[in-house]
């Protein structure tokens, strides 16, 4: 009877302590399962991080790249438009010069001239008073000079630099010579026809529209008119 008692004490034994071992086993498990499953989470977790990182760091890229292409394309437009205003200006300047002439008559000091391929082919100024004549506008008196030097009353290909914005009469002969382009030192609120009063240079219905520039020189030419007048109202009161 002691033996078998003592043999199952023994066994018993075994049992508490083997049961312990077996728990310790299942929860190194269970805790391996979780480190494994853990890390494979965290892992897929850096994959985003990276993907992010990566997708953020070609976004910048694409930016820079397009930032530079903007920068570059502004850079070249302004030095085009520089270019284009430095041409303007200079054959307003010999507009201006033709004002003069008519500011010697004590006619208003308009002037143009008309320019084919980098070329002046034709210069004006207002002798409206002098000739004693409605049609002797500094445009018309370019004009009829630019038909007589290429033989056509067609002016394909001529941009006209005016010192003050075309009258209605003006624009008209303008928009039926087939100018190309019309540039303009100063706007004339009262009685220009160019965008001030009414805009005759880019009549939809009409078979030809005239491109227009404002603004060249408009300090200068502003400032020869009015000085003008100025000078005629101090007679007057004098």
């Amino acid at each position: 009877m002691n033996d078998k008692k003592s043999k199952i004490e023994v066994s018993s034994t075994a049992e508490h302590n083997i049961l312990p071992a077996a728990g310790e086993d299942i929860f190194l498990l269970n805790s391996n399962k979780n480190n494994i499953e853990t890390g494979r989470t965290q892992l897929k977790e850096d994959r985003r991080a990276a993907d992010r990182a990566a997708k953020q760091i070609k976004w910048e890229q694409r930016m820079r790249r397009k930032k530079s292409r903007e920068e570059k394309a502004r850079k070249e437009a302004e030095q085009k438009n520089a270019a284009i205003r430095a041409i303007h200006e200079k054959y307003m300047r010999a507009a201006l010069a033709e004002a003069q002439k008519a500011a010697a008559l004590r006619e208003v000091p308009i002037g143009c001239v008309i320019v084919k391929e980098g070329r002046i082919i034709a210069r004006g100024y207002n002798r409206r008073n002098t000739d004693a004549n409605t049609l002797s506008h500094a445009e018309l008196n370019a004009i009829r000079e630019a038909s007589h030097a290429l033989g056509d009353w067609r002016l394909e290909g001529c941009t006209i630099y005016v010192t003050l914005e075309p009258c209605q009469m003006c624009a008209g002969a303008i928009v039926q010579s087939r100018i190309d382009e019309v540039v303009i030192g100063c706007m004339n609120p009262k009685a220009g026809c160019a965008g001030s009063v009414l805009n005759l240079m880019q009549v939809p219905a009409f078979n030809h529209q005239v491109k227009i520039t404002r603004g060249i020189l408009e300090k200068e030419c502003s400032h020869l008119i009015s000085s003008f007048f100025e000078q005629l109202r101090s007679e007057k009161s004098g």
